[in-house]
């Protein structure tokens, strides 16, 4: 089987939002995974893992788990998949003289359900490791482990939310060095002519949102939204930038490390430019990240590979003064 390169991305929990007190991360998907179901546990059997998050049909489970004994690093395999569909086939029959090929309907067993893709992750005290797919991003871990925590074990309160920030930096210092950013200059995803549009999964899915539904949420109306969508050209395409920066009277005050590690969370570097004092930064904004190899296999990387990778970074991470453990 042949190994292939993927990116093992650095989070650490958004402790304002989460609300959980004094206690981990990992602590309290610890104790969301003791809670009793039908004289087991969650963490036991994975049926009591299955989450629909988007009540669509489309199932998210945490799969593979490993690491559930005490000082071991807990791992996940977070897999989206599909309850079944129906397609027309055509049933070819070489074997007979026949003048047309019959049209059946060729549907997907009750057991057997086609997956969308997987999501590898590693949690160590507030650290996350993760290993995503273009289907399954951090955007969908944070989902289901707020419900997980929230519906499941009743550990957050009602607004709580867990969000998994990255580690933001301009080449090789910390945006915190730079004193914060004087704004952002968002590039919000171009909306193509003659494209359909975007499904609801494809919108929670995906790094970021398109003009259109910026306009959307700032406020302009259907009517106007539909106006400008029918001036795309089939061929072009619709694109946008949006200056993002906090006032105080007349006076602009600095963006937070804590908001910009938030902000680049799930979007790629390049869609943010970060203007600091005296300069504008866009291809040389990084996040923590680190390339790896890892086994793949006909049905996706294999499990257990993925989830060792991504536990061996956090401890380098943590090695190099990237990340820091703290005392047990």
């Amino acid at each position: 089987m042949a190994r292939i390169q993927r990116v093992v991305q650095y989070r650490y929990l958004n402790r304002e939002k989460a609300d959980i007190g004094d206690e981990t991360l990992e602590g309290a998907i610890r104790d969301a995974l003791k809670t009793p179901r039908d004289g087991s546990t969650v963490g036991t059997l994975a049926r009591f893992r299955m989450a629909d998050l988007d009540q669509s049909g489309q199932i998210t489970l945490w799969n593979g788990l490993k690491g559930l004994a005490d000082g071991e690093v807990l791992c996940g395999e977070l897999v989206l998949y599909k309850q079944g569909f129906d397609v027309t086939a055509i049933e070819e029959r070489l074997d007979k003289d026949s003048a047309r090929f019959d049209l059946i309907t060729f549907k997907t067993d009750g057991k057997s359900k086609p997956v969308e893709g997987t999501l590898y992750f590693a949690v160590k005290k507030d650290h996350v490791g993760i290993i995503q797919s273009n289907a399954v991003t951090g955007k969908w871990l944070e989902r289901y482990l707020t419900w997980l925590l929230k519906d499941v074990a009743s550990l957050l309160e009602p607004d709580a939310v867990i969000n998994l920030n990255a580690q933001t930096s301009i080449g090789e210092q910390t945006v915190a060095r730079q004193g914060g950013a004087k704004s952002l200059i968002v590039h919000a995803k171009p909306d193509e002519g003659g494209k359909p549009k975007r499904s609801l999964r494809e919108k929670v899915g995906s790094a970021g949102a398109s003009v259109l539904e910026v306009l959307k949420m700032l406020g302009v109306g259907d009517d106007a939204i539909q106006s400008i969508e029918n001036d795309i050209p089939k061929d072009g395409k619709l694109e946008g930038d949006f200056l993002v920066y906090i006032k105080e009277g007349r006076k602009r005050r600095p963006i937070s490390t804590t908001t910009l590690d938030h902000a680049m969370r799930n979007i790629e570097p390049g869609d943010i430019e970060i203007e600091t004092k005296g300069s504008r930064i866009k291809h040389n904004m990084l996040t923590l990240s680190e390339p790896v190899r890892v086994t793949q296999t006909p049905t996706g990387l294999e499990p257990n590979e993925a989830m060792e990778v991504i536990v061996n970074v956090l401890y380098q991470w943590a090695e190099r003064g990237n990340i820091d453990f703290g005392t047990d």
